[in-house]
């Protein structure tokens, strides 16, 4: 899935990173948080989220400063990830502290005094900086409007009418299925496409000689349908003969006298017989 941000803090700041997370999400910015997260070394999916977002927001502080603690190697593993990619790390400082190199020479937008009703210069910064990665524009403007300033509102989205603050209730447009037809649906329309032409008078179009196209699409079919053909009668020559096998070499065979008598054409005939009286 992709991430227009991949939020990365200690866990020790879980708190403060859910309030800006809350804060992104109002804005209808993408953010991939692991509130849930408990392991300290990066896995797989962790990078592979880092690669899918527009952003990795690395929160800094004493906790994901602090190299004695297991933790801030899982901070400094993806922060180190995200640099190494052109333009993708975005540092927030969440205290005075400063991390150390490389990371101390890279840009920070402070948040120290940032709370969940007070909004502070470096989150518009910020703010900016992200929406600048998708084009948004005057989400400052955005931020300063009260729950009641609905005029205010229409008439920024009318602004900015392909922002994801002006789409929202808008229905995605959905294309239309092409509808499923039913074997008896099938049948019924062949069988009433076969009325139908039989019913219907024969004109001089329809005698007309077919396209080229067409030309070749029927020698194609009755290419197919004669092949089929032969396949059955070879099939079913084949069967024939598997039930008569000595039908073409068949001997007929002299009868044979049962044991013990002498065939009839060895005995003498009555013209044979001779007189041996004087």
């Amino acid at each position: 899935m992709r991430y227009d941000i991949l939020l990365v803090s200690a866990l020790k700041d879980q708190e403060k990173a859910e309030m800006i997370v809350r804060r992104l999400k109002a804005l209808k910015f993408k953010v991939r948080h692991d509130k849930k997260r408990d392991h300290t070394t990066p896995t797989p999916r962790d990078y592979r989220d880092a690669d899918n977002s527009r952003a990795v927001v690395v929160l800094w502080s004493e906790a994901s400063c602090d190299t004695s603690d297991r933790d801030s190697d899982w901070v400094h593993a993806l922060a180190h990830h995200a640099r190494s990619k052109d333009g993708v790390l975005v540092q927030v400082g969440l205290d005075k502290t400063v991390p150390d190199d490389p990371f101390s020479h890279d840009k920070r937008y402070m948040l120290e005094e940032l709370t969940a009703r007070k909004t502070v210069r470096g989150y518009y910064d910020l703010v900016d900086d992200l929406g600048a990665r998708d084009d948004r524009k005057n989400l400052r403007a955005w931020i300063d409007f009260k729950s009641s300033d609905k005029d205010a509102k229409a008439a920024w989205k009318k602004d900015h009418p392909e922002d994801p603050l002006a789409l929202i209730g808008k229905p995605r447009p959905k294309k239309a299925a092409a509808p499923i037809a039913t074997a008896a649906a099938v049948a019924t329309a062949g069988t009433t496409g076969l009325a139908a032409a039989a019913a219907a008078p024969v004109t001089a179009a329809a005698l007309a000689p077919e396209s080229e196209d067409n030309g070749i699409g029927f020698w194609m079919i009755a290419g197919i349908l004669l092949g089929i053909l032969a396949m059955l009668f070879f099939g079913w020559l084949l069967r024939k003969q598997a039930g008569n096998p000595v039908a073409g070499t068949a001997v007929v065979m002299a009868p044979q006298c049962p044991a013990g008598q002498m065939p009839a054409y060895l005995l003498p005939s009555d013209t044979d017989t001779m007189d041996t009286s004087e």
